[in-house]
């Protein structure tokens, strides 16, 4: 199970989405007021490196457990969880009991869950059907960075924690949008995280749901949503190797904004292994070529009258450095990109960009699209 030390901020999100309220704020504690008993309240320390923090927040676990009917157990795994998203992996089937599983098949669910996520990562910087040994360092630095919680019954299931904390990508001075680089880099995981869900979702649309094989146009066209030979490797990984079912499960943390369209539960079967694998031999011979992914913010957009396309003008973050990314829209993505500007949406494009030195950067764009990782607006983080 998840567990491990928290601070001041997760103990005050969690009050704040659980039904009490801040009534009184000192510079060492604060005290909280239960809304469904007003007669109750509970201190929360605020000093972190204070000698009594850890034995004070457990006296508080303690107090809201007696308070809201629950175990102080799972009150503490709330509270852990507020700023990370957990990501379970679960395998199923007639070898797999009592919260055990066979060890082969256990190093397989462990092996895949890497691969997962380095593809994810991989796809998230640019999309590639295959990816062979071109994959982006950046996406094995992020695997480096990701942790395992404990595995926990529910047949056999892994829990993949990753950081949820981030501030605002977006400033605004003068009602003017500016990109945040900083803040913006914070968001990577849970940008990999999203593109998970969509290319799993993806796959299992074309391997589970359906009733026919995929086709070749279908294999193909499944690379804008991230999916990769790579991807499909580490799900056969797992439903080839005694599992009967393979699923995965995103729980997004408390405090930070949902992503948007998302699928939050995604599930294979052995019975799929044949399709997943028509998907991953055709991706690794395709010659799909390699996308970039650019997430950022419109800060201009121009239409010259009678004309069929619009400019845009997107600053984004390119080697950790704020840069300004033009390229041509149609009128009716157009009209939606300025739609998004005047929402003050974050945006991402796919395409091939060229980021010549002494140029100005350009991208000839293949997708555009809300940014669905994170909320519509910043405002929305706590």
């Amino acid at each position: 199970m998840i567990h491990s030390d928290f601070g001041f901020p997760e103990v005050v999100s969690y009050l704040a989405r659980s039904g009490w309220r801040r009534s009184l704020a000192g510079d060492f504690a604060e005290i909280w007021q239960y809304l469904l008993d007003e007669n109750v309240t509970v201190m929360v320390p605020k000093i972190e490196n204070a000698p009594d923090f850890s034995k004070s927040v457990k006296l508080l676990t303690r107090e809201l457990a007696q308070a809201e009917n629950r175990s102080s157990i799972d009150i503490e795994q709330e509270i852990f969880r507020q700023f990370l998203d957990v990501t379970d992996l679960r395998a199923d089937g007639d070898q797999i009991s009592d919260g055990t599983i066979p060890l082969g098949a256990g190093i397989n669910l462990f092996n895949s869950a890497s691969r997962l996520m380095v593809s994810a990562a991989a796809a998230t910087i640019h999309r590639q059907g295959y990816y062979g040994r071109s994959i982006p360092h950046a996406a094995h630095d992020h695997a480096r960075r990701l942790r395992l919680g404990q595995t926990r019954p529910g047949s056999y299931v892994v829990p993949i924690i990753s950081n949820a904390r981030f501030g605002a990508a977006i400033e605004y001075r003068r009602d003017e949008p500016r990109l945040d680089v900083e803040s913006d880099d914070q968001r990577f995981e849970r940008r990999v995280l999203s593109t998970l869900s969509r290319a799993l979702q993806t796959l299992a649309e074309m391997t589970v749901v359906r009733d026919r094989m995929p086709t070749t146009a279908d294999i193909l066209s499944s690379v804008d949503e991230g999916v990769s030979s790579e991807l499909c490797s580490a799900v056969l990984g797992v439903i080839k190797k005694g599992v009967a079912t393979f699923d995965v499960t995103f729980k997004w943390a408390p405090a930070a904004p949902v992503p948007i369209d998302l699928s939050d539960h995604i599930v294979f079967t052995n019975e799929s292994v044949l399709a997943v694998d028509e998907v991953k031999a055709k991706l690794k011979k395709s010659k799909t070529p390699t996308e970039q992914v650019v997430f950022g913010v419109i800060r201009r957009l121009s239409l010259s009258k009678n004309e069929e396309k619009g400019r845009v003008h997107m600053e984004t973050a390119l080697n950790g450095k704020s840069r300004m990314v033009s390229f041509t829209l149609d009128l009716e993505t157009y009209r939606r990109a300025a739609r998004y500007h005047g929402e003050r949406r974050p945006v991402v494009v796919t395409g091939i960009l060229d980021d010549t030195p002494g140029k100005g950067a350009t991208i000839k764009i293949r997708s555009f699209d809300i940014d669905r990782s994170v909320a519509m607006f910043d405002d929305d983080i706590v």
